[in-house]
C-alpha cells in the first residue's frame, strides 16, 4: 500500500473526520484531509481518495434522496463533460505546482465574490460552468465540491446534501475513468483505497448525529471549507 503504520493511522483519521464534514454539508472530505494527505503521501490525491470516497457518496445519495432538482442535476452533469476533457489535457501538460496555483486561485476568487455578491442564480449557464469546473478540479486534484457548494450555499441542508451527493455519484466514476485513461491509477492505488474505505464510511455514518447542530448555519461553514480548499491548494506550492 501507499501508506502503512502510523502514516496509515494519520491518513485514516484525517479522512474519517473529513467524512463527517462531508456528511454535514455534502462535500469537504478531501479539503479537510488535504494537509495531512500532502504531508504524509501526496500520491494519494486524487486517485486513492476518489476510490475510497465513491461508496460513501453512494450512501449519501441514498440517505438524502428525494430533495434534488433533477433538471439542475442534469444541466450540471452535462457541464461536467468539457471538464473531463479539460482534466485530461491539464493532467498531461501542467505540473502539480501549476495545477495547485490554478485550482487554489479559482476557488479563492469564487469565495471572495460570494462574500460580497448576492446569491448566484442557478441558471443553465451557471450550472454548466460549475459542472465543468467541478469535473476539472475534482478529477485533477480530488477537490470538486467547492464549485457546487458555492452555487448552493443558500439552500437548505437537505437540498444541498442531496444535490451535491447526486452530482458526485455521477461524477466520481467518470473522474476515475479519466484517470484510468491518463494512466494515473495502479493496483496500489486500488488496494490503499479499499483499505481506507471503512474510515470514510464510518465518518459519514457518524455525521448523522452532528447534522442537526449545523443545518441552520451552513453558508458560513460552506464558505469556510471552500476558502480552506483554496488555501491548502496554494499551500501545496509552498510545501513542494
Amino acid at each position: 500500500m501507499h501508506v502503512t503504520g502510523w502514516a496509515f493511522v494519520a491518513v485514516a483519521l484525517a479522512l474519517f473526520i473529513g467524512a463527517i464534514l462531508q456528511g454535514v454539508i455534502g462535500f469537504g472530505m478531501i479539503v479537510l484531509a488535504f494537509p495531512v494527505l500532502i504531508m504524509v503521501e501526496p500520491v494519494l490525491i486524487p486517485q486513492t481518495t476518489l476510490i475510497c470516497a465513491f461508496p460513501m457518496v453512494f450512501v449519501m445519495a441514498w440517505r438524502n434522496r428525494g430533495h434534488s432538482d433533477w433538471s439542475e442535476v442534469g444541466w450540471f452533469s452535462l457541464g461536467r463533460v468539457p471538464g473531463y476533457v479539460g482534466a485530461l489535457v491539464i493532467l498531461s501538460i501542467l505540473s502539480r505546482t501549476q495545477l495547485s496555483i490554478l485550482g487554489g486561485s479559482s476557488v479563492l476568487a469564487a469565495v471572495t465574490i460570494s462574500l460580497w455578491a448576492p446569491a448566484i442564480k442557478r441558471t443553465r449557464p451557471a450550472l454548466l460552468i460549475a459542472g465543468s469546473v467541478s469535473a476539472l478540479f475534482g478529477t485533477a486534484m480530488g477537490i470538486g465540491g467547492p464549485p457546487i457548494g458555492i452555487l448552493y450555499q443558500n439552500e437548505t441542508g437537505e437540498r444541498l446534501r442531496s444535490t451535491v451527493s447526486l452530482q458526485m455519484l455521477f461524477g466520481a466514476p467518470a473522474s476515475l475513468a479519466v484517470l484510468l485513461l491518463a494512466n494515473k491509477i495502479n493496483a496500489t492505488d486500488i488496494r490503499t483505497g479499499f483499505a481506507l474505505l471503512p474510515f470514510t464510511l464510518g465518518g459519514n455514518y457518524t455525521s448523522k448525529w452532528i447534522i442537526p447542530h449545523f443545518d441552520q448555519r451552513l453558508r458560513p461553514l460552506i464558505l469556510t471549507v471552500c476558502g480552506l480548499a483554496a488555501v491548502f491548494a496554494l499551500g501545496r506550492v509552498l510545501l513542494g
